[in-house]
Order: structure tokens, then sequence, then C-alpha cells
């Protein structure tokens, strides 16, 4: 009998295994990063058909974000601000050719939801996009904070 149970208790070790490293690679996932919460954690969590590729540039002056979205309309991205989030949707149409024409299919459809948690709160009043062949920049100033200044005490 002890061989049994043995046997048992070995053979459900790999998915224990498997069962913690899950959850630390979940753990760190949805958890700021591992130095002092100096990365954002993620913002898109929900599952959608595609995400389009982004890169985020920072000048001084403003966050620049450029986002591939070949094939998708640019008049209808929906692009919002919520504090230092950016939000990107929209849908990527499949075409004019009818489904039962389709022998293989490749190409990423559907809608689309991205958000990104920017460094700095923008002024979205001001912000500007273009798309041109399939990229999408979208440039969003910095919100202008109050800056600090010395107060000079006068001798009474």
């Amino acid at each position: 009998m002890t061989r049994s149970s043995h046997w048992r208790r070995e053979a459900s070790r790999p998915f224990q295994l498997l069962q913690n490293e899950l959850s630390r690679f979940l753990e760190g996932y949805l958890q700021p990063g591992p130095f002092g919460g100096s990365e954002p954690g993620p913002t898109d969590l929900h599952p959608t058909e595609w995400t389009p590729a982004v890169d985020v540039y920072e000048t001084p002056d403003e966050m620049i974000v450029v986002a591939e979205i070949p094939g998708v309309d640019p008049m209808s991205i929906d692009l919002a601000v919520t504090g230092n989030v950016l939000s990107l949707r929209g849908v990527k149409e499949a075409g004019d050719l009818p489904e039962p024409l389709l022998q293989v299919r490749e190409r990423r459809l559907g809608a689309f939801h991205r958000q990104l948690t920017l460094p700095h709160e923008v002024d979205f009043e001001k912000a500007q996009a273009e798309a041109n062949q399939g990229v999408l920049k979208v440039r969003l100033p910095k919100r202008i904070t109050a800056k600090p200044r010395t107060i000079p005490i006068r001798p009474s």
C-alpha cells in the first residue's frame, strides 16, 4: 500500500509545479513592476480579435504614440484619454470578398481595443492624430503642471 500512495503523491507533483508556475506568471503580469512600481501593470486585459502593435515616444513636451492599423478606416477609430490612459478602439473589416470563397485566413480581423498607460498626464484638447498608409500617429502634449517656486520671506 505504501508504494501506491507514494506513486499517487509523485504523479501529482508535475501538476503542482505547473500550477505554481502559472500562478507566479499571472501574479507578475497583473501586478506593477518589480522595481517599486516603476512599471505600470497592463490595462488591456480584455481579449479581442487582434491588437495593433504600438511604439511610444517621449519628448520634453509631448508623448507620441505610433500604432500599426493596416486595413482599418482611420475615421472609424475611437481615441480617448482618461487621466494618463490612452484608449484606442476600432474594427478591421474583412473586405468585399464573400466568406464562402475563403480558402485560407491569415489576416487578423475584427474588433480591437488597446489601452496604454502613459507616464504623464496629457492635454487631450491639444492632441493631434494622423493616419498614413496604415500607420496612426497620435501626438499628445504633456499637461502643464504648476512649477515649484519659492516664496520669499520678508523680515518683520
